[in-house]
């Protein structure tokens, strides 16, 4: 605590800070959830591009084997 003394602040100007403060973090929950199903997407296209590229690799493999 500090021996400052306190200061009145107006009431409109507390309800306007929370009413900013509110709005960036909605904003910014806004920006992060769609940063994630961005993310969420190419995690699922690489997945995609490894499931196929495994079954390419086992295919290869067999005719491979086949030929030995």
């Amino acid at each position: 605590m500090t021996d400052q003394p306190r200061k009145a602040v107006s009431h409109t100007a507390i309800a306007v800070e929370a009413a900013a403060l509110n709005d960036f973090y909605r904003n910014r929950t806004l920006l992060l959830a769609d940063e994630i199903e961005r993310q969420r997407q190419v995690i699922q296209s690489q997945q995609k591009e490894i499931d196929r590229l495994i079954a390419e690799n086992a295919s290869v493999e067999v005719e491979d084997e086949a030929h030995a």
